[in-house]
C-alpha cells in the first residue's frame, strides 16, 4: 500500500469522523477485528446516530462537539497509519484537521439543503447517516484487504 493511498484512508476517516463522531473508530474496530472493540463501536455509533435526532443534542460547530470529532477523526487517522507502518503524528494531524473541515463543510451543506430542498432537518441527517455509513463501509472494504490493525 503506498503512501498517498494510507494518508488519504486517514483524511477519509477525518471526513468520517466529522461528519457522525463515533463513525471513523468504528470503522478502525472493523479492521482491528477484535471482537470488543467492534461491538463497543457499534453499539456507540447506532447510539450517535439515534441522538443526532433529538432536538437537545449541541450543534457540531460548537467547542465541545467539533474538539471531540477532532480527536476521533485524529485518533482514528493515528492508528490506521500506525498499523500500515506510517507515521501515526501525520496520520493523527490529517485525520484531525479533515474532521473540524468537515464538521463545518457538513453542517453548511445540512442548513443550505434543509432550506433550498424545503425539507426537515431529520430528513436531511438520514441522508447523511446514510452517506457517512456508505462512505465508512467503502475504507472498511478497502483497508481490510490488507492485515487487521493491532
Amino acid at each position: 500500500m503506498r503512501d498517498l493511498e494510507v494518508y488519504a484512508g486517514a483524511a477519509l476517516l477525518g471526513v468520517l469522523a466529522g461528519m457522525r463522531t463515533i463513525a471513523a473508530p468504528a470503522v478502525i474496530g472493523q479492521l482491528s477485528r477484535r471482537a470488543p472493540y467492534v461491538g463497543v463501536s457499534k453499539f456507540l455509533a447506532v447510539g450517535e446516530i439515534i441522538a443526532d435526532k433529538l432536538p437537545l443534542t449541541p450543534n457540531r460547530t460548537n467547542v465541545g462537539p467539533l474538539l471531540g470529532r477532532a480527536f476521533t477523526g485524529g485518533l482514528s487517522g493515528a492508528v490506521l497509519c500506525s498499523g500500515r507502518k506510517r507515521s501515526a503524528l501525520l496520520g493523527a494531524s490529517i485525520g484531525a484537521a479533515a474532521a473540524i473541515g468537515a464538521a463545518y463543510g457538513a453542517y453548511e451543506l445540512r442548513r443550505r439543503a434543509g432550506r433550498k430542498l424545503h425539507v426537515s432537518d431529520r430528513a436531511i441527517a438520514l441522508t447523511e447517516d446514510v452517506l457517512a455509513g456508505s462512505l465508512g463501509a467503502a475504507l472498511t472494504a478497502h483497508f481490510s484487504d490488507s492485515e487487521a490493525l493491532a
